[in-house]
């Protein structure tokens, strides 16, 4: 009866959800996203960190979102000329 669970400290928000600053930070593009290889001690091959969020993911996974992310750009780059900006 006397042997009541510690109650647990609680945990930190999840961040859901990012976006870009209104100023790039001085070290653009490094402090601002980076891409490394992990150690043996991951089970995940890469660390992808944006705004100082680590994604660890596997090669598959970091190459179709590699993938995604040229198609995205290039998607956008046809809207910029045609508006007259200089794509990316």
């Amino acid at each position: 009866m006397g042997n009541k669970p510690k109650p647990r400290p609680p945990r930190p928000a999840l961040i859901r959800e990012t976006h870009e600053p209104e100023q790039p930070s001085s070290n653009w593009p490094i402090g601002h996203a980076w891409v490394a290889l992990t150690d043996d001690t991951h089970g995940e091959c890469i660390v992808v960190t944006i705004h100082d969020v680590k994604h660890y993911v596997h090669s598959t996974t970091a190459r179709e979102l590699s993938n995604m992310l040229l198609a995205k750009i290039d998607e956008w780059n046809v809207s910029a000329h045609r508006q007259g900006a200089p794509g990316v």
